[in-house]
């Protein structure tokens, strides 16, 4: 398994606006399908709880200078060369010597309760396209985090198939 540097945004109060449309679907099942032709989807479960983020305008995929920058829903993901297919990546941090992504913080107070890469103590993600020729990355992930004052969170069924921006 690789390690990388992975720093992400959480914020819970962000997810009021948790699906675009639920159609009244439980769980799992509100959750786009795992593809990977750049569909432009970002879902996953938080305790349980689906968010499915279907409208690109709250969505960020971009690759620039060696750095792929991607997530919505308040989870934002930076990761560095090289991207490499089917290769478990760590989310936790594990290496100070050679960092392979940074992170970004909202700091404003009000949006609640905020979860950064410090307080992530297991994850994983994993690619499963990487399509430099039509600009699309596909993949999962899952993590859990936990913050003093703040409600512990795991995220599981993550799923992810997006265009990015070169």
């Amino acid at each position: 398994m690789k390690n990388i540097f992975f720093h992400l945004f959480l914020t819970l109060s962000l997810f009021a606006c948790k699906n675009d449309d639920d159609n009244g679907c439980i769980g799992v099942d509100c959750l786009p399908p795992e593809t990977q032709t750049g569909e432009n989807t970002f879902g996953f479960l938080v305790n349980g709880e689906p968010f499915n983020i279907r409208n690109t305008s709250k969505q960020t995929s971009i690759y620039q200078g060696g750095f792929v920058q991607f997530g919505a829903g308040g989870i934002y993901m930076v990761v560095s060369d090289p991207l490499e297919i089917g290769v478990n990546y760590q989310l936790k941090y594990m290496d100070t010597e050679s960092p392979r992504a940074s992170y970004f913080v909202n700091t404003d107070p009000s949006l609640g309760c905020q979860y950064d890469f410090s307080d992530t103590y297991q994850g994983n993600l994993v690619f499963t396209k990487i399509d430099a020729e039509n600009f699309v990355i596909s993949g999962t992930f899952e993590f859990s985090a936990i913050k003093d004052g703040c409600e512990n969170v795991d995220v599981t069924e993550g799923r992810f198939d997006l265009q990015y921006i070169p």
